[in-house]
């Protein structure tokens, strides 16, 4: 586990998870990943090469999400053994200097409303090398990323130690009870399946720019499903929607908070 402050006593306040990738984060850490570790010099071009042709063809919709998220992250799994975790992390710093501000600006809203009165807490199958560097940036008091195994000689072996993506209700129960909160007043918001049992666990979940799956969980569930495209704000509940634009982002999030009321 990952965190980026530390606390001495249990920490009463409610939870607010996030999911990073395609929620806050407009592109996918990993996917940001690969072009600078081959500027460094980390991945051969064969690589790069390999990873933009996946992800033209998950842009050219050829390819689902799923696939093309399994294929970037295999792709990545393999190529990152025997790599020194030195280099992954300058490669990190990279994307983070790079890429900081390229957020969407609704969950940009909702973060900065909930750091004064809950612990923000981001939850992503992205490496440590990255949101160690961006989630104290984005104000999270707490992270939770995919750890890798590294060898005594410095080199990532392959294995993962730890992948909270796989289930981040647990994370979150883990989170409860190691630094403290509670789940009353809780919230969370992803944008994939994976992120159902996180958001299963919170009183006031919140889907955006949600996959299929999620899409029709949050649906049959009756949570507000959130589109943020170009500068127009949808927020869509229980068959009726509302528009706002970006410059409204504010009234975007309060209007979906009243919804729990």
């Amino acid at each position: 586990m990952v965190h980026t402050t530390t606390i001495t006593v249990p920490d009463t306040r409610p939870i607010a998870a996030f999911d990073c990738d395609g929620t806050l984060s407009r592109k996918q850490l990993l996917g940001l990943l690969y072009p600078e570790c081959y500027e460094i010099g980390m991945f051969p071009k064969w690589v790069y090469d390999e990873f933009e042709r996946i992800d033209l063809e998950h842009r050219d919709r050829k390819i689902s999400f799923d696939e093309f998220d399994r294929l970037t992250v295999g792709l990545f799994a393999q190529n990152i053994i025997g790599k020194r975790q030195e280099d992954l992390e300058r490669a990190g710093k990279m994307v983070f200097e790079k890429h900081r501000d390229w957020l969407y600006i609704f969950t940009r809203t909702l973060l900065a409303k909930f750091r004064a009165t809950h612990q923000c807490v981001a939850i992503t199958g992205s490496v440590r090398e990255v949101i160690s560097h961006v989630a104290p940036y984005w104000g999270f008091d707490h992270s939770y990323a995919t750890v890798l195994e590294v060898g005594e000689d410095g080199c990532y072996t392959g294995r993962d130690k730890y992948v909270p993506v796989l289930n981040k209700q647990a994370a979150i129960q883990a989170h409860l009870a190691e630094i403290g909160g509670t789940l009353s007043g809780s919230l969370a918001i992803g944008d994939t399946v994976a992120d159902i049992k996180m958001l299963q666990a919170v009183e006031r979940p919140i889907a955006f720019n949600p996959n299929t799956a999620l899409a029709e969980v949050a649906e049959q569930m009756e949570w507000p499903i959130v589109d943020e495209r170009k500068d127009c704000i949808k927020v869509l509940n229980r068959g009726r929607y509302k528009i706002f634009s970006s410059a409204q982002a504010e009234a975007a999030v309060e209007y979906v908070l009243s919804l729990y009321v």
